[in-house]
């Protein structure tokens, strides 16, 4: 802030550069006003949280890009699913040699992928209002940790760890269901890749500074290199060859939209990720 203000007392002209006080805080934009004061020259300092800003800009970048390609999906779709359907009617021939079967398989592959990218970006633009309703956080996380255990592989473990009795927040558990299956099944995959045994943890407890419910989603894999970290919910970021990059966006979106904050913890001295969900108060309502 003070090589900033230096800069400016060098050329007032100059627009300062946005700073960050810690590394996990908001972005802040500096400005500066000169205050005569008799024979003394003061500085008035501003700094604005323009996080919100940016936040609201990527919303409409995105939101015009769900409208194009709503308007351009079913033009898109048409020559893809041909596209598609061809290749697997080539993978059925006798006389295709094996490099030629496995260009088919890429074909067929990106195609999918394709497909998954024009899904998601609709998800944006039809993504219905947040319908939220006074929710258990216990009970209703056993409930999920059950029902999602029954689809696991043999290979992969979901723990479920709740500290105390009368959480409770509101939100829409349709949309809860869907950042909490996408959050685990991150980790899943991710422990996967460093563990014969995939394994992720639900960790539910109150915040003792904010008092407010907390559920966190943490997985023993390689964890987020520190230059991902301000980076893994920015839209189609990702490090996954297959990825859409959507998915940890569309999951903060989805919080928000029930006044909930998902954010990225490092885990102290340890490997793997811990994703983080600070829940409202329950007397707070959605917007």
């Amino acid at each position: 802030l003070l090589k900033a203000m230096q800069r400016w007392r060098d050329n007032p002209t100059l627009r300062p550069q946005n700073l960050k006080a810690t590394a996990d805080g908001p972005v802040l934009q500096p400005s500066f006003a000169a205050l005569q004061n008799g024979a003394e020259q003061n500085v008035l300092v501003f700094l604005e949280d323009i996080s919100q800003i940016a936040q609201k800009a990527q919303q409409l970048k995105l939101a015009s890009l769900g409208r194009l390609t709503a308007s351009i999906a079913h033009e898109i779709r048409n020559p893809l699913g041909a596209i598609s359907h061809a290749a697997q009617l080539l993978q059925e021939s006798d006389s295709l040699d094996q490099s030629d079967q496995r260009l088919a398989q890429i074909i067929q592959d990106h195609s999918r992928r394709m497909n998954l990218v024009i899904e998601n970006v609709l998800q944006l633009s039809r993504r219905r209002q947040a319908e939220p309703q006074l929710l258990d956080l216990k009970y209703w996380l056993h409930r999920f940790a059950s029902e999602f255990r029954g689809g696991l592989a043999p290979n992969q473990t979901l723990h479920l760890e709740t500290i105390g009795s009368s959480l409770q927040t509101r939100m829409d558990p349709n949309q809860l269901i869907q950042v909490l299956t996408n959050l685990v099944q991150n980790g899943l995959r991710y422990s996967g890749q460093t563990h014969e045994q995939a394994q992720v943890w639900l960790r539910l407890f109150r915040d003792t500074a904010s008092d407010l419910p907390v559920v966190e989603v943490i997985d023993d894999g390689p964890g987020v290199p520190v230059e991902q970290e301000q980076l893994v919910f920015e839209p189609f970021f990702t490090t996954e060859n297959k990825g859409t990059g959507l998915g940890l966006y569309i999951s903060r979106e989805l919080c928000e939209s029930n006044r909930a904050w998902l954010d990225y913890r490092k885990r102290d001295e340890q490997s793997g990720s811990c994703f983080r969900i600070t829940f409202a108060h329950p007397r707070k309502r959605a917007e």
